[in-house]
């Protein structure tokens, strides 16, 4: 169907701000019946928090998720509408960045709709209930891998500390307890690190604190109904193509404690020609990750009403006629 191999990238949590998607709601139906889908589903008003906060109920996990799920179904939608076909006709791969495998796993066709608002709601409940007291995450950027690895030492003694999402060469997330998470920081700065912060995150993912929270997540998932992604899908944790349904649940399973490595999934789509992405969802976060990861492949943000238009008439040049 399409004249080159593209990818979309659906963002995970920490990319939702107040506003986000407003434009859209207000100018297209399907926009609005998602909307609604996932307040009626999840019996939360996710509309009112993604639209008017305030910031520390949209800040929530739960929250946080579903709203940036319903941002990213909707702009898929939007999409799926304008062409007559299912997103995973146009795709030639989807990923997503932590939370946003599940959206990435729905316009897959492998998650139905409700099971994934279902799903991302336990999970962030799980999350909340076993995240270790004063836990969170902090942004690393400047330093390479081993220097990290260096910082992580000033750690002991102070709690545990690990990285946990990769994402470019020389930008790292770091998850653990807070005394922890300021020790490594100081030591980053220290380090010369361009950024040493922590992030507006209130429980520490992808590391050994969400052990619990794997072990619920594991019982949830035994009476979901998973399909095959009816196209590629790039796991967080190896980040390789995976289509058995029941190693897709184990990449579920195991991102509770395992990083994300997206730097290693961009370096994967040359192998693939791939040469453009789109990122559905709020904020640009994966737009400027592989547009600086001089990858061969052009990403595009779909945060607003012009973006996604722009993105439309962009996808309408790559349609084989």
């Amino acid at each position: 169907m399409m004249k080159e191999n593209i990818v979309f990238v659906f963002p995970g949590q920490g990319a939702q701000y107040i506003g986000m998607a407003h434009d859209l709601f207000k100018e297209y139906a399907v926009v609005r019946h998602t909307f609604e889908e996932v307040c009626d589903i999840s019996h939360k008003n996710i509309t009112q928090a993604c639209f008017n906060g305030p910031q520390e109920i949209l800040n929530k996990p739960e929250f946080t998720s579903l709203g940036t799920l319903a941002h990213s179904v909707s702009i898929a939608r939007i999409i799926e509408s304008y062409f007559n076909a299912p997103l995973y006709k146009i795709a030639y791969a989807v990923t997503g960045h932590s939370m946003g495998q599940y959206s990435a796993l729905h316009c897959a066709g492998s998650l139905s709709f409700e099971d994934t608002v279902k799903l991302l709601s336990a999970r962030s409940t799980y999350m909340s209930m076993t995240s270790a007291e004063g836990g969170g995450m902090a942004c690393i950027v400047g330093l390479d891998k081993d220097a990290v690895e260096m910082c992580l030492m000033a750690a002991t003694g102070r709690g545990f500390a690990s990285i946990s999402n990769h994402n470019a060469k020389d930008q790292f997330t770091i998850s653990g307890q807070s005394d922890a998470l300021d020790a490594v920081i100081e030591r980053a700065k220290e380090k010369g690190a361009k950024i040493a912060k922590k992030l507006n995150v209130s429980v520490p993912a992808h590391c050994a604190l969400m052990e619990n929270a794997k072990i619920l997540l594991n019982h949830r998932l035994e009476s979901i109904n998973l399909v095959s992604p009816k196209t590629r899908w790039f796991s967080n944790q190896s980040a390789q193509i995976l289509s058995d349904p029941q190693d897709v649940k184990s990449a579920l399973i195991g991102q509770m404690t395992q990083g994300v490595r997206w730097l290693d999934i961009m370096e994967k789509f040359p192998e693939h020609n791939i040469t453009s992405a789109y990122e559905l969802g709020p904020g640009r976060t994966l737009t400027g990750l592989i547009n600086r990861a001089k990858v061969g492949v052009v990403a595009r943000k779909t945060n607003s009403l012009t973006n996604v238009i722009n993105m439309l008439t962009c996808l309408s040049q790559s349609i084989k006629r």
